[in-house]
């Protein structure tokens, strides 16, 4: 149920650029009144195009409801996609052959992950610094009011957003959902004169990152090197005949030969006659003569019962 397949069946009956702008713009806000001014907005558009969104569940897709416990912000589901796609060869094999292939490429990207943080050029990971880098720069051209404590008032467009710096909390809440400061945030620390790479969550650390692979995947030899067991062996379950009538149409094998399906008969050499003037070659479809009994015969008239 992420916001991508939300999409997906939603727009088969609300089509356009501007609803797809419109739904992107209400899954993506971070807090409430945003969504609502996206909803209102929305309902423009169409008439019950917002009413057509409420029987999907909106914990998974609107952001402005997500939890702030997982720090996530990510309103579509790519990481199963990705992983889908990621064991498209191995799923179409047997169960033990792909279940083989699959933790084989765990322990390959185990080690790649490893090497990979020891790349990271500082103590965050490269994804949170793309992050931070982009809330320093839209947090450099914003308005800050401090109250000389811990209260500051962030002025962006039509929203004055709140900072506390005790409870470390944004109004937007991009700040507790990611974990990383967002550019009000940003703006309040550079203000007071802090760094807000202090102020990251330790789940983009780069200690944090090599303790959760630090536990490795251990070598397993194949089925011919296993050792024989006495225990009974594990059988097949039990075919159970499926609900319904069976089908009658019964699945012949490719090499038996098939009987040859006759088609409709030629009717070359077949002689037509003609059921209104009994001559052979015509029907009385296309027959030319005129029969007795018709006015236009020149036979016909007053004296004819005479001859």
């Amino acid at each position: 149920m992420c916001a991508r397949h939300i999409w997906a069946n939603w727009q088969k009956r609300w089509r356009g650029e501007e609803r797809r702008k419109a739904f992107w713009r209400c899954s993506k806000a971070s807090f409430e009144v945003k969504l609502r001014d996206e909803f209102e907005y929305m309902g423009k558009l169409s008439h019950k195009i917002c009413e057509a969104l409420l029987g999907y569940n909106k914990e998974y897709w609107r952001r402005a409801l997500f939890s702030e416990r997982s720090k996530c912000d990510v309103v579509e589901n790519n990481i199963c996609e990705t992983f889908n796609s990621w064991i498209v060869g191995p799923r179409h094999k047997s169960v033990i052959s792909m279940l083989k292939d699959i933790r084989h490429k765990m322990m390959d990207r185990h080690g790649y992950m490893i090497k990979f943080a020891d790349t990271w050029i500082s103590d965050i990971s490269p994804m949170a610094r793309l992050i931070l880098e982009e809330n320093k720069e839209i947090g450099m051209a914003l308005r800050v009011n401090w109250n000389h404590d811990i209260g500051f008032e962030i002025q962006e467009g039509e929203y004055r957003h709140i900072i506390d710096m005790t409870r470390k909390t944004c109004s937007c809440r991009l700040w507790q959902l990611r974990g990383i400061p967002c550019q009000h945030a940003v703006c309040a620390l550079y203000h007071i004169e802090q760094e807000p790479e202090d102020y990251v969550k330790h789940w983009y650390k780069k200690d944090t990152s090599l303790s959760a692979y630090k536990y490795f995947l251990q070598p397993i030899s194949n089925m011919v090197m296993w050792p024989d067991t006495n225990n009974p062996p594990v059988e097949p379950s039990e075919v159970k005949p499926m609900s319904g009538r069976p089908g009658r149409c019964r699945r012949k094998d490719k090499n038996k030969p098939r009987k040859k399906k006759w088609g409709k008969a030629s009717k070359n050499g077949v002689k037509i006659s003609c059921s209104k003037s009994h001559q052979v070659g015509h029907n009385k479809r296309t027959c030319k003569s005129v029969p007795l009994n018709s006015p236009h015969n020149s036979l016909q008239g007053p004296f004819n019962n005479y001859q």
